[in-house]
């Protein structure tokens, strides 16, 4: 059997196709295996279709390389990060540095603060801007709420969801950006228009000939904790300086992080491919085993049981299911499975009723074998080369058919898949507003997806079938 395979691999390898698709199926499992291992699926899974997760990131934001290719340069969406914060002793304060280099400004400046701990009083976070002229601001304060009754330090809060500050549309920090306009510039401007402008405008801009142009530079956003006693920790500090650009695939009209979507849709493209082709394969090929070789009355239910289930619609089945028990994997892993095995038991039957007539077989049957052994011994490997092709082949089909249901709103919305990014694409009027971003990564996986499972099914028809080898060799 060692030999039989060695031999089979070098006739798949001999053809183009088996060695592009066999390539391709490397990079997509490895693409798979990275996103499981590397990015924690099941929390965003669980935030995918949170609004709240995703309020600080660019709506329908492209990609930040399409800078490259443009003139007008788009400022790129930034998060600065601090994690395990210690503000005690004579360390009251963090410093995070922004190095500024657009032309244009940013849409919206925010501050978030995760699960802080305090002992002693509440403290008062200060968060101060420093441009790179030397001129500071203060951008917000923010008081942590005191000790609840029969609460003991360490007091924890903002533990649930961060304490959220847009600092761009502070009425305080647009107050400040006046007086220091008028203290350091002598330039008089009410804190209403600093707001209608935009205060980041104002923050990242210097006064010119009567106008602000971007003042270019390091900024350092500099954040203190005001405590008489005790000391204050903090989990996660971020400052989002939001932007028109975002990361390497965009956003989309929620402000998800489409290259987030895009990884995860590989392991759950395959998983939904291989698994279900696997089992429809299975059921398949072992009600074709033994509908043609039993024959008789045995024959005849299953083949008019494959009949009856082959003429029965999918979709309307499908979302039937989908109104019943709602939009779960597993209700679409179970139409697929339970309406995708009759074509094949049909075909497998029709090659058992072959090989049955077949002298091996007479002979096998004259010695006093048992049928189990001779559907095991001697009819299922000469169809074996025909079923692991078969389950290569419908695993495409699958992808497709998924992508398909997703694209009509009927699969997973807890799984975030390629064919619902489609779906909420196309609803957005992404393709008629020209948010190419959004359409065509994930169009693209799928039918990269799908081609690398053809491909490799038509490297292994030669092995299936000896007459196509002298044809299909590159």
């Amino acid at each position: 059997m060692s030999i039989k395979l060695e031999g089979g691999f070098k006739i798949f390898w001999s053809t183009w196709t088996g060695r592009v698709g066999l390539a391709l199926l490397i990079i997509l499992t490895g693409v798979s295996l990275y996103t499981v291992t590397a990015l924690p699926v099941a929390e965003i899974s669980s935030q995918w279709n949170n609004p709240q997760y995703w309020v600080d990131y660019p709506k329908s934001g492209p990609p930040a390389w399409v800078n490259l290719f443009s003139e007008k340069k788009l400022l790129e969406t930034t998060t600065l990060i601090a994690s395990s914060v210690q503000l005690s002793g004579n360390t009251k304060s963090i410093d995070l540095l922004y190095d500024y280099r657009a032309d244009t400004y940013p849409s919206y400046l925010t501050l978030a603060v995760e699960k802080l701990r305090y002992t002693g009083t509440p403290p008062v976070l200060v968060l101060t801007i420093v441009r790179p002229d030397g001129y500071s601001v203060e951008a917000a304060r923010l008081t942590v709420p005191p000790p609840r009754p029969g609460e003991s330090p360490p007091i924890l809060r903002f533990e649930q969801a961060p304490e959220r500050i847009l600092i761009s549309s502070s009425d305080e920090f647009a107050r400040n950006l006046a007086q220091l306009y008028g203290d350091r510039f002598d330039m008089l401007v009410s804190p209403n228009r600093i707001l209608q402008e935009g205060p980041q405008r104002y923050l990242m801009g210097t006064p010119r000939e009567d106008s602000i142009t971007p003042l270019n530079g390091v900024y350092r956003f500099t954040l203190t904790a005001i405590q008489s006693t005790g000391e204050t920790s903090i989990e996660r500090v971020r400052i989002l300086i939001g932007g028109e650009a975002y990361g390497v695939m965009g956003t989309d009209v929620i402000g998800r992080d489409l290259a987030t979507g895009l990884l995860l849709g590989f392991p759950i493209s395959l998983f939904i491919g291989v698994i279900t082709s696997v089992i429809v394969t299975g059921i398949g090929a072992t009600l074709g085993l033994v509908s043609g070789y039993m024959g008789g009355r045995i024959d005849n239910i299953i083949q008019r049981l494959a009949d009856f289930v082959n003429n029965i619609p999918l979709l309307p089945i499908l979302i039937f299911l989908v109104f019943s028990f709602g939009a779960k994997l597993w209700i679409i892993i179970f139409a697929f499975v339970a309406f995708g095995w009759p074509g094949l038991t049909i075909v497998t039957r029709s090659i058992v009723l072959q090989l049955r007539e077949t002298q091996f077989i007479e002979s096998a049957r004259a010695v006093g074998a048992s049928r189990l052994r001779i559907l095991a011994r001697h009819i299922f490997p000469h169809i074996a080369p025909f079923i692991i092709a078969q389950i290569i082949f419908f695993t495409p089909s699958f992808i497709l058919l998924e992508a398909a249901l997703s694209f009509l709103g009927l699969g997973d919305p807890s799984l975030p898949t390629w064919g619902q990014i489609l779906e909420l694409g196309f609803r957005s009027a992404a393709v008629y507003l020209g948010y190419w971003w959004w359409i065509l990564p994930p169009g693209i996986l799928i039918i990269i997806t799908s081609l690398t499972f053809v491909m490799i099914s038509l490297g292994l028809e030669p092995v299936v079938n000896p007459r196509v080898r002298g044809r299909t060799r590159a």
